[in-house]
């Protein structure tokens, strides 16, 4: 039996991912792990010309290191951590805060790295990050040092949903309401993200006056993810039409944008490299202007390995580069894989425009191309049929016009993010001339608007499903699985064929 070098590579970093999952249900003691991984190794090396021996113990040991991979992320409490104080009456900490602060309606929320804590005159240094809801006002910046006194909570479900779980997958394991803070100082954070931040909130205060609402949120939205300022009754309308994905900078975002991007802009005969680069420039600029979080950055790498499946043809090579991406990602949040609803999209999202896609591309051969929407169609509904299981088990509703809503509304958003940014960017030189531009963009946000509008009133528009189970969820991706089995099988007879 010749096993080639990219099954092996497939099967170990598979092996890695299914050590990482079994880490959620139990744990090994670090040491014994060693020793296992060591053991295998050993083994490998007296029974490397048996190929399925070598193929059992080459998966032995990634799976193994999968689960000594999500131990070493899994962290043990002493005092040296800031979680260690949880539930302990107030303490006085002092921390810088590390992400862009979170404003909303009512409060702000901060996120706090922490360097020390006050134990009388001493200041004992601890690690760790701590959430805090404090008041808008004073405002607060990224890189502020701040002398913090209050009590930590530890994080707890809330009714259905696993807030404690949510938080974990950013490293989060303290909670901080009301407390009392004091400014010690500026710029303690990194310099390149301050400076990324600044650029975003240069964006926001631009398009909020050059744009009204709900227009002016709802490019934001789509420019760099935000979603506060939309008004509450039009997100339930995004919600029931299924395209809440677009104001979501998130895998399934801009996997399908980035394919669209490039379809668009051969369509009007621009060259199939030019496009690509010029595709992923756009994505580079989504990771800038979101202020290049991490599901962002992960999101974009996703995107950028969809456009290069495209680009080269090589689905077997992508299908090793992106289940290697996904590895990698996993070694620096193993989390993600299970509590990151997000991440999940965006995998199975790119999966299904490199493996789906060709195949679906079959029951369309006869319809003629035209300005490449067959293309956009087809690539849209890859990535809905392979996140539908996922929605539907995160989400339990299922939006019955999400097809003809995502059709009618996708191929516009490319052109309307294009030409809200032109606007934005000549609203740095000449507000009037941002405005004067900006109008094109107001009238593509106020068809995308009517058209959510329109179908979300239907009665039917869509269906809650709350018993949409975990084995549904695995039943939906076995067939789906068999569906692109049969058809890379044909896909392959009729390469034979030609």
């Amino acid at each position: 039996m010749i096993v080639s070098k990219s099954k092996i590579f497939f099967l170990s970093c598979s092996f890695f991912i299914l050590g990482i999952s079994l880490g959620y249900f139990f744990t090994l003691d670090k040491f014994v792990l060693y020793l296992i991984i060591l053991g295998l190794i050993a083994g490998l090396t007296f029974i490397w010309d048996k190929i399925k021996l070598r193929l059992l113990f080459l998966g032995g040991i990634f799976l193994f290191l999968g689960l000594e991979i999500f131990s070493l992320h899994t962290p043990i409490i002493t005092d040296e951590l800031i979680q260690f104080y949880n539930e302990k009456g107030a303490v006085n900490f002092q921390g810088v805060v590390s992400e862009e602060p979170d404003i909303r309606f009512d409060h702000t929320k901060l996120t706090i790295k922490s360097r020390y804590l006050a134990q009388g005159n001493f200041l004992k240094p601890v690690k760790g990050k701590v959430l805090i809801k404090t008041d808008l006002y004073p405002e607060y910046q990224y890189g502020d040092l701040l002398n913090i006194t209050c009590r930590l909570q530890s994080p707890e479900p809330i009714e259905d949903f696993r807030y404690d779980h949510y938080l974990a997958r950013y490293n989060i394991y303290s909670l901080c309401y009301n407390p009392k803070i004091e400014l010690l100082d500026n710029n303690q954070g990194n310099f390149l993200m301050a400076g990324v931040l600044k650029i975003k909130n240069k964006f926001v205060r631009l398009i909020n006056k050059m744009f009204p609402e709900p227009q002016a949120s709802f490019l934001g939205g789509l420019l760099y993810g935000a979603r506060r300022g939309i008004p509450q009754d039009l997100m339930e309308q995004f919600n029931r039409t299924g395209i809440t994905h677009i104001i979501a900078i998130s895998g399934y975002n801009i996997t399908i944008l980035a394919v669209i991007s490039q379809s668009l802009l051969q369509g009007i005969y621009v060259s199939r490299k030019k496009a690509f680069w010029l595709t992923v420039l756009l994505i580079i600029f989504f990771v800038v202007i979101t202020g290049a979080p991490a599901s962002v950055t992960r999101a974009a790498i996703m995107g950028v390995l969809v456009l290069l499946a495209r680009q080269t043809g090589r689905v077997s090579k992508v299908g090793n580069v992106l289940i290697f991406a996904a590895a990698l990602m996993l070694v620096f949040s193993p989390r993600v894989l299970f509590y990151d609803a997000g991440w999940q999209l965006s995998f199975v999202a790119t999966l299904g425009l490199v493996y789906l896609s060709p195949i679906i591309e079959l029951y369309f051969k006869k319809v003629p191309e035209f300005f490449n929407i067959k293309e956009s169609f087809i690539s849209t509904m890859s990535a809905i049929i392979l996140t539908l299981p996922l929605i539907l088990y995160n989400f339990g509703r299922l939006s019955i016009v999400a097809p003809i809503v995502n059709i009618l509304v996708l191929p516009v958003i490319p052109l309307t993010m294009a030409i809200g940014f032109v606007s934005v960017i000549s609203g740095f030189v000449w507000l009037g001339l941002g405005k004067v531009i900006g109008w094109g963009a107001w009238l593509l946000l106020n068809y995308i608007i009517s058209v959510v509008g329109i179908f979300s009133n239907l009665s039917w528009a869509s269906i809650e499903i709350s018993n949409f189970s975990f084995v549904w969820l695995i039943v939906f991706y076995l067939i789906i699985a068999v569906w692109i089995i049969l058809g890379q099988t044909k896909l392959k007879k009729q390469k034979i064929k030609v």
